[in-house]
């Protein structure tokens, strides 16, 4: 029978309990003779503005400052990065609290985003109050990505070298990753859930000053109507997917001008718009 090291302490039975206190927990199985299995945590993180909380999201508890980021960035809430100043991420045991303050002048955005409910890891849309806030229209237009054959397989092929935890977590996470026209990968991150993933990249791009409109987003995940969103809320033109894409998510990306190259049921890549 597995030992398992990452039981909630003294017996309780909150399954939060600690959940912060390790990146990756080693489980092993006695009648198994290959090792310790490393887990990767899926954690609940409040993101909370101007003292009020918003959201709780579940998420893995890395690059949480590049998240909160993107997460503003790809809502709508913020325009531009000089709107937001995070002031503390912190561990509890039951999760982490990430706090930022906004400009007083992102607060009606903000409220038109409030959720309700918490976002479960793979999860884009949940907990948002009304259909009204919903876009149905691209969010603005975007000058399309020129990614040829060979700088979209060159970015492909590079993609795995910076999925270390999924790796080491038995392949459970997701990776985005934000590669410039060359498809030379300049930053990747991973996530439980692929709409964080994202997040954390636009975030990452943002912070770091890279320019967006200068290259695309890879995805390990399949593309849908959110993911084209966040991508074009952030000004970027190009998106490949390793997975296919759903209807909405192709004409929303036509609507927007996006260059999307998705992996089809055969196992080709096709640009879909």
């Amino acid at each position: 029978m597995a030992s398992n090291p990452a039981s909630p302490p003294n017996g309780s039975n909150d399954v939060f309990d600690n959940c912060s206190a390790d990146p990756a927990v080693a489980v092993t199985d006695q009648n198994v003779g290959e090792g310790a299995l490393f887990l990767q945590p899926e954690v609940p993180a409040a993101l909370v503005f101007n003292g009020k909380s918003h959201a709780v999201m579940m998420t893995s508890p890395y690059d949480l400052e590049d998240f909160v980021t993107g997460f503003c960035l790809s809502e709508g809430i913020i325009a531009d990065i000089s709107q937001i100043r995070i002031q503390d991420v912190r561990a509890t045991l039951r999760g982490y609290v990430i706090e930022a303050q906004l400009d007083e002048d992102c607060i009606d955005a903000l409220n038109d985003r409030q959720r309700t409910l918490e976002g479960r890891s793979g999860c884009g849309l949940c907990g948002v109050q009304s259909l009204d806030a919903i876009p149905a229209e691209a969010p603005r237009q975007v000058a399309p990505g020129n990614m040829p054959q060979k700088v979209v397989l060159a970015a492909i092929d590079d993609l795995p070298n910076y999925q270390s935890r999924n790796r080491a977590g038995g392949g459970l996470l997701h990776a985005s990753a934000f590669a410039d026209a060359s498809g030379k990968i300049l930053l990747a991150r991973e996530d439980i859930g692929r709409h964080n993933a994202l997040d954390k990249v636009l975030g990452a791009v943002a912070r770091q000053s890279i320019d967006p409109a200068g290259g695309f987003v890879l995805m390990t995940s399949r593309c849908s109507y959110e993911i084209v969103t966040k991508t074009v809320q952030c000004g970027i033109g190009g998106l490949v997917t390793l997975s296919g894409p759903t209807l909405t998510a192709v004409n929303l990306a036509r609507q927007a001008g996006l260059t999307l190259i998705c992996r089809e049921k055969r196992g080709l890549f096709r640009r879909f718009a």
